[in-house]
């Protein structure tokens, strides 16, 4: 994931590495973002400053998080299955395959069963943390837009009284919080989003679905948010935890992923890797082979999320309503899910 600017020495230009990088002309660069990490001390300016970002934050999700968004995260994700919970006389209408045999011949009538839903879930939030989602193009970075859709999405399941956990994750397990209710363990989540990472480290998908399996004993509802730049999707074991658990990948993207701005010649920096290439976007071409380098990654990712089994739905930093395509999302999964 790259971040451009104009360049200081006249070097030969190149074409561009990746054409799944951002770019992004105003984007602060890694060094300068305000951020947390496990075992490092965060002085008080940085924490009231971090703070503010938190409540920002939830207040916007908590706009989103409507009665109808929070009835479509109950209709989309219902529970785990029904549980008994008494026996009752059979009445008319009563479906013969519940009848309680035991309660039967000890009673001498025909009882049938009641069951209840198992509403209880566990959300578990995957959240890439690493050094691309720090870049951005319209005035806001990857990172926040991953805060929003993880408050929305932890709001929505705190409202329904769902358990809400997180692994945050670079090319390893960064941070870990253990699923748990309530506002104030949410706002720890949104916390955690913003804080944690940052650093220029690379994107490994693998070592956090590990975790998320090992942490969900029980079915549970695990969302990836990721710009997905640099990842390969491990399909095995993808699919493996989609067979057990409901499994989303939110793609968080940026305009610039699919189209390189004529802008002369300029510094492509990769966020992750610290690397500089010059490219010189006046040449058509250049800015063609970036468009083709996008397209096929974009493809690949598609086909290899579509051969895990898992949903996929993309929000951009670049939309007056990036979170709408979430919530359209969420509405249209609980339609198919009645």
């Amino acid at each position: 994931m790259s971040f451009f600017r104009k360049a200081r020495a006249p070097k030969a230009p190149s074409a561009p590495t990746s054409a799944s990088a951002a770019v992004a002309a105003s984007s602060p660069s890694p060094a300068s973002m305000p951020r947390a990490t496990a075992g490092t001390p965060v002085d008080d300016a940085e924490l009231r400053s971090l703070l503010k970002r938190v409540r920002q934050v939830e207040l916007r999700a908590r706009k989103r998080v409507s009665a109808s968004t929070s009835g479509a995260w109950h209709s989309r994700f219902k529970g785990r299955g029904m549980a008994f919970s008494e026996s009752r006389a059979f009445a008319d209408g009563d479906d013969p395959r519940h009848v309680d045999w035991l309660a039967t011949a000890r009673n001498g009538d025909l009882f049938v069963k009641q069951f209840v839903e198992e509403r209880e879930l566990t959300l578990l939030l995957v959240l890439d943390v690493s050094g691309s989602m720090i870049t951005g193009s319209r005035g806001r970075l990857r990172r926040a837009l991953a805060a929003e859709v993880a408050a929305v999405l932890a709001l929505s399941a705190s409202r329904n009284q769902d358990k809400v956990g997180l692994v945050a994750f670079t090319d390893r397990a960064e941070r870990l919080v253990r699923p748990a209710k309530g506002k104030a363990h949410v706002l720890r989540i949104i916390r955690d989003v913003l804080a944690v990472g940052g650093e220029a480290r690379s994107t490994s998908l693998l070592p956090a679905l590990e975790t998320a399996q090992h942490l969900c004993r029980q079915r549970a509802i695990v969302v990836i948010v990721s710009d997905l730049i640099g990842v390969t999707i491990p399909v095995e074991r993808a699919r493996a935890l989609a067979l057990r658990h409901d499994v989303a990948v939110v793609e968080v993207r940026d305009p610039l992923d699919d189209e390189l701005p004529d802008v002369g010649v300029v510094g492509l920096v990769d966020a992750e890797t610290g690397r500089e290439t010059l490219v010189d976007t006046a040449d058509a071409r250049v800015r063609a082979d970036w468009v083709a380098r996008g397209r096929a990654a974009r493809d690949a990712r598609r086909a290899a999320l579509k051969a895990a089994g898992l949903e996929h739905v993309v929000v951009d930093v670049g939309d007056d309503d990036a979170i709408l395509p979430l919530l359209r999302f969420l509405r249209r999964s609980a339609r198919r899910a009645a």
